[in-house]
């Protein structure tokens, strides 16, 4: 259907008289609303914290639950921890003392051996300078004819050797110092009269100077030369010492200190006021080097002479005492 001018612009005026009355109720509605006041703000601040405070509340309140449900976890295992700890040190201070005692024990079993290893190389004489030239079929009447010559007041029959053969270790490439020689003297008392004699009047064979030691064990033999810077410290302080079954005590003044064990070394010398000088260090010194055993040995004739130990002759001697 089709609307005429006239239509249209009567349509168009009634459409302008419904805005301007729906214009006119929203003013009119507008002056008739309560403003909001104070009373009203506070009540519904009130209420907004009171709704955040909940919320926050039962929020919190359940992380604390968790976070204490932990912390009592953490607490029994803590407490558990500790118990575990404390059983520990009660074991470890046990076994502390029990390793003591077994250290206690051993030491005490391997002084025994050393003293039972003395003991048995008590008759032995450990003579250096025999040339290699000496072949070992030979050995036994050199010896013999060399102790008689000592003894000269007593005759050869009466000097029983038991056996005397040459250190058990291959000679050295590198030194011209001959293997040392082991003699076995049946009697003890000719042994120590041949060991006097040696020691005030060594002989000499081939031109060269035999010396006379008391054969050690390997172990005493260590300690001594581990005792090396002590031992010269005392002598040149002029106090006396002499070797025991302490392994060292020496004297001084009216008073008499013994050493039992090398580790104390540094505070037995600080006791006595003397300062030790420990030497340098070769790195091309070896064990079986016996020029420097020949050194140590011919140092050791200056000084007192040692309470012999008794050592056994079958086994392998390798130095002396240092």
């Amino acid at each position: 259907m089709f609307r005429t001018k006239d239509d249209r612009q009567t349509s168009w005026a009634q459409n302008q008289g419904n805005l301007g009355s729906d214009s006119e109720e929203s003013e009119h509605e507008s002056t008739h609303t309560t403003p909001l006041t104070k009373e009203d703000l506070r009540k519904m601040l009130k209420e907004t914290s009171a709704d955040i405070k909940d919320y926050t509340t039962a929020a919190l309140e359940k992380q604390i639950a968790g976070l204490k449900g932990d912390i009592e976890a953490l607490a029994s295992r803590t407490g558990e921890a500790e118990c575990t700890l404390k059983d520990t040190q009660t074991q470890v201070t046990s076994h502390g003392r029990e390793m003591g005692m077994l250290k206690d024990r051993i030491l005490f079993l391997e002084d025994g051996l050393e003293d039972l290893n003395n003991r048995s190389r008590r008759q032995n004489i450990l003579i250096g300078g025999l040339a290699e030239s000496v072949l070992p079929e030979a050995i036994l009447p050199t010896i013999k004819a060399v102790f008689h010559s000592l003894l000269l007041d007593t005759s050869e029959q009466e000097i029983y050797i038991e056996q005397a053969h040459r250190a058990l270790r291959p000679p050295s490439p590198n030194s011209n110092t001959p293997r040392d020689v082991i003699v076995k003297i049946l009697h003890f008392p000719v042994k120590e009269q041949l060991m006097k004699v040696g020691r005030d009047h060594p002989p000499v064979y081939q031109g060269q100077q035999l010396q006379f030691y008391q054969d050690l064990a390997p172990s005493t033999l260590r300690k001594r030369r581990d005792l090396k810077p002590l031992t010269t410290a005392l002598l040149e302080t002029g106090l006396r010492y002499t070797w025991g079954s302490n392994l060292l005590p020496p004297p001084s003044g009216d008073q008499t200190y013994s050493l039992h064990q090398v580790s104390d070394m540094q505070d037995f010398a600080t006791h006595l006021g003397i300062q030790l000088r420990y030497p340098a260090v070769d790195s091309h010194l070896t064990l079986n080097d016996n020029t420097s055993r020949r050194s140590d040995s011919r140092a050791n004739m200056a000084r007192p002479q040692p309470k012999r130990r008794p050592l056994n002759a079958s086994q392998e001697h390798t130095q002396r005492d240092t």
